[in-house]
């Protein structure tokens, strides 16, 4: 943006009073008069218009610039506000299992709006550590089933530390797990191998799911009303400029000496 107070303000007597009221009036309520002072500061000095026509035209060529620039505005609230209506926090939401649909496996443990505050970056780390816990279960899960009680200290001292104090948390009541083989493969089977299975599958579910709601943000009927403004205003625009150019040029024969 062009500083106001870097310009030559001499250039045009129009420069020294600001933009006209009739186009500051016209700003949004979060729209900076600055800026737009600014903006049309530059187009003056650019143009350096001379007389009422030609300063009008520049007048309309900056706010055409400025209202150009609202629509890019408009065109990110859009798609935000798409994201908004289809995602939810809830898990395995219809934007994940329309995301998902054609995914075998394990219902993911995934909502639209956990994986859009991720990134592929994070989903990959997460698979990782998903992946080395799911392991860590399931060779804990061979060990009892296959060595019983005989297998059963070195299962629980393989699992991750969060997983053997979930375990001997449950056990405490007695009434679901006993603190021996037969109890971990119960706990293992009914909570732990479901759980990191479903979490595995949401951290690598994550890239799909973002790619399914920025696709769905992109609402082509909303958007070709946004389109339909932009290119209304870029043929104002183009007029304006043509009309500038050829009263300029009709100034400056009738001043040069024959």
């Amino acid at each position: 943006m062009v500083e106001a107070g870097f310009l030559d303000m001499t250039q045009s007597p129009a420069l020294t009073n600001g933009p006209p009221a009739h186009l500051t009036c016209g700003l949004l309520a979060w729209e900076s008069e600055a800026e737009f002072a600014a903006l049309w500061q530059a187009w003056m000095q650019s143009h350096n218009p001379v007389g009422p026509g030609e300063t009008g035209l520049v007048d309309q060529l900056a706010w055409l610039d400025w209202r150009r620039r609202r629509l890019r505005i408009g065109e990110r609230a859009l798609h935000m506000a798409s994201l908004g209506r289809a995602t939810s926090g809830e898990r395995n939401d219809q934007l994940t299992r329309r995301a998902l649909a054609l995914t075998n496996g394990t219902r993911p443990e995934l909502s639209s709006t956990g994986a859009l505050r991720s990134s592929d970056d994070e989903d990959d780390r997460s698979a990782a550590e998903w992946t080395e816990m799911l392991a860590a279960a399931e060779k804990a899960e061979v060990l009892v089933d296959e060595q019983g009680d005989a297998g059963y200290a070195e299962a629980l001292a393989g699992l991750p530390d969060e997983t053997r104090e979930w375990f001997e948390e449950e056990c405490e009541g007695g009434e679901k797990f006993s603190p021996d083989a037969d109890g971990l493969k119960r706990f293992l089977i009914v909570k732990i191998l479901p759980f990191f299975r479903a979490h595995l599958a949401g951290a690598k579910g994550g890239p799909t799911v973002r790619l399914q709601a920025f696709g769905e943000s992109l609402d082509p009927f909303r958007m070709e009303k946004l389109l339909a403004l932009d290119e209304r205003l870029t043929r104002q625009f183009e007029k304006a400029m043509g009309m500038l150019i050829r009263l300029q040029e009709m100034r400056q024969a009738t001043q040069t000496p024959k």
